[in-house]
């Protein structure tokens, strides 16, 4: 017998022999039960209140993206609700499952449309803005714009590797629309030239991991810190035209992203570890940050680039699923130091 479920029949017992009323002991069975078990249940509950779990992923921010195919159920949870907690929504249908859970089926028009959690007990609202996508079969064009060609065999059968079903379409209206508290829909564009409507794909993932490196580049209030998003999705297309010659990038697959920190807006890194040079060890320290001793980021791509003529250093990050670590030539050095370092640690 479970250690877990040891304490509940003792707990039973005594209370049983104690006469306890049947309301007090079933409240403190459920307590019991609760300290006892462990793992994903323990885990889940002691999120933050306002914290909500969507398609599997939990989020503490107050407003986090989500993107569903037209007509697809979209499940999600919050962390600590009270029965008097509420969902609103412009469209589509809601139904609540339980106390903590909802279902929201998209209706089949594509655009954005706000869930918005309030709990009388809870301050603030917690905001999912689900982008309902423009549904794509894998053709070179969209609506005018140019995708390319994806690789029609995902790479070693991996999901993460397949067509993306369907794409974001960003206009002139909605491009400044706020994907998560400190980044925006339009900083993932591909940068090919272009007419609106343009297309993207984002995964929340990828905005989850972002939202974290922000929060650690951050940790001193008197030195705020902006992560600058230098490139986000690319199409097919573009990424052969700019001589990418990896077909399966994680950038066409919306949850890569390339980022330095750019403060005082050169579009350059800043000087982060002090020494007057911008080089390869600043963005190193984004990847120290990012490498899973201090975030947990362990099944995700990391890569770090040297500097070049035409831009600064920066990292790559993306939430493939499983751990990559790599670098350029111009990283490769300082890359090997880290590593070398960490196994010292290590003995």
């Amino acid at each position: 017998m479970s250690c877990h479920k040891k304490l509940t029949a003792l707990t039973a017992r005594v209370l049983v022999r104690s006469r306890v009323p049947a309301l007090v002991l079933f409240t403190a069975l459920a307590l019991f039960t609760a300290l006892a078990v462990s793992g994903s249940t323990l885990a889940d509950t002691s999120h933050a209140p306002g914290a909500v779990r969507i398609q599997g992923h939990w989020s503490p921010h107050p407003l986090t993206a989500a993107f569903v195919m037209p007509g697809e159920t979209l499940d999600f949870e919050a962390a600590s609700p009270s029965p008097g907690a509420t969902v609103t929504y412009p469209a589509g249908i809601l139904i609540r499952n339980s106390l903590s859970a909802w279902s929201w089926t998209a209706p089949e028009g594509p655009g954005h449309y706000d869930l918005i959690l309030r709990d009388p007990h809870i301050a603030g609202e917690t905001r999912i803005r689900v982008f309902v996508l423009v549904p794509y079969d894998g053709r070179d064009w969209l609506n005018g714009y140019r995708i390319g060609a994806y690789a029609r065999r995902p790479l070693d059968g991996k999901a993460a590797y397949r067509v993306p079903r369907g794409l974001v379409e960003v206009t002139p209206e909605n491009e400044n629309l706020l994907v998560s508290p400190h980044f925006r829909l339009g900083e993932f564009l591909c940068k090919q030239t272009a007419d609106y409507p343009k297309y993207l794909a984002l995964q929340t993932p990828l905005l989850l991991e972002l939202e974290t490196l922000h929060a650690e580049v951050n940790r001193d209030p008197n030195r705020p810190a902006h992560l600058h998003v230098m490139s986000g999705y690319r199409t097919p297309h573009y990424n052969r035209a700019i001589g990418n010659t990896t077909t399966y990038s994680r950038h066409l697959y919306g949850d890569a992203a390339d980022v330095f920190v750019d403060t005082d807006g050169d579009q350059w890194m800043d000087d982060l570890t002090g020494d007057g040079q911008v080089d390869a060890a600043d963005a190193g320290v984004l990847f120290k940050l990012m490498d899973g001793r201090e975030t947990g980021f362990a099944k995700g791509g990391l890569g770090v680039y040297g500097p070049k003529s035409h831009r600064g250093p920066f990292i790559h990050v993306d939430t493939r699923g499983s751990h990559a670590r790599w670098a350029d030539a111009r990283g490769r050095y300082w890359l090997n130091s880290y590593e070398r370092s960490r196994v010292a640690d290590e003995e």
